[in-house]
């Protein structure tokens, strides 16, 4: 079963599914999109890849439809973290050219989390 988390940062929200993203986790992850990211304040919807395993038509089919809903609502869309494997699915598809596809040290430079804010704040009281 694919666990889905999420963390609050000051612009976007970070979506985290981790395993196997499939045709028996599309629901669920269309849920949690719809109930979580899509209504939420932040601007920028950002999937974090990192720890999905594998990712089949299904699993593409829910991004695009994520995506669909971000753009319906004004929200900009990113992905990132997917290891090769994952990016190589994208290819395979033709699917890299709709997605906004960013760097996971890009993502938390420019989307910092409240944590992050405390230990500048930390470093530079030092």
């Amino acid at each position: 079963m694919m666990e889905i988390t999420h963390n609050l940062r000051k612009e976007a929200i970070e979506i985290i599914p981790e395993g196997m993203f499939n045709f028996n986790e599309t629901d669920n992850f269309d849920a949690y999109i719809n109930d979580t990211a899509i209504n939420a304040k932040q601007s920028v919807i950002a999937i974090n890849l990192e720890k999905v395993e594998y990712i089949d038509s299904t699993g593409l089919g829910s991004l695009i439809k994520a995506l669909n809903e971000a753009k319906k609502k004004g929200k900009e869309f990113l992905i990132f973290g997917a290891t090769i494997k994952i990016q190589n699915i994208f290819k395979i598809a033709r699917l890299e050219k709709f997605f906004s596809f960013i760097s996971p040290v890009e993502f938390k430079t420019k989307y910092p989390s409240d944590e992050d804010s405390e230990i500048d704040s930390f470093i530079e009281s030092i």
